[in-house]
């Protein structure tokens, strides 16, 4: 029985890393496409796990940043255990999950992925979360995203929020 347990694992591991290695080996709008369909669909607790899951997405450098900020969160996390960390609201991929009411549905953000640009190894394309028509609300959030190619796959090195940092800028802060 525990043959079999482990066959099916095994299985499994290969098929994800066959689906994530094709959407990422093809173009930098596939590649931000999966990671946000992973993304959206999956727990957005920072923490250890959540981070490893959406490794194959990240670029080795943006992963390292990550890894450095656990080491910093568990630290902050030690000196004020009644305080929210750094990152205490989630990866910092998406906005906040808000609804809006359209008669009696209440809708979320939906989201469009367009492809800015494309020079040799590096890439940019927008991520743009809105709420629909039938909403009222206006508030849309814009991300630019900065690949680069690593080998044949297309890798999110960096975030920009359409404010005054990046990702990496926010990952490499010198106080916590």
């Amino acid at each position: 029985m525990k043959n079999v347990r482990n066959i099916f694992l095994a299985t499994g591991l290969i098929l994800t890393s066959a689906a994530f290695a094709f959407a990422q080996s093809s173009t930098p709008k596939a590649a931000v496409e999966s990671f946000y369909k992973f993304d959206r669909s999956h727990s957005q607790v920072f923490n250890r796990r959540n981070i490893d899951a959406r490794k194959p997405w990240f670029s080795p450098a943006l992963y390292s940043l990550f890894l450095k900020e656990l080491k910093r969160q568990a630290a902050f996390e030690r000196r004020n255990p009644n305080e929210k960390p750094y990152f205490g609201d989630g990866l910092p991929f998406q906005p906040y999950d808000e609804t809006c009411k359209a008669g009696r549905r209440e809708l979320h953000k939906t989201l469009v992925i367009k492809q800015e640009f494309q020079r040799a190894r590096h890439a940019a394309a927008t991520a743009t979360f809105a709420f629909p028509r039938a909403c009222t609300e206006r508030d849309t959030n814009v991300y630019t995203i900065g690949l680069i190619k690593v080998g044949s796959r297309w890798l999110i090195d960096d975030v920009n929020y359409g404010e005054d940092t990046t990702l990496q800028e926010r990952l490499k802060r010198k106080e916590y």
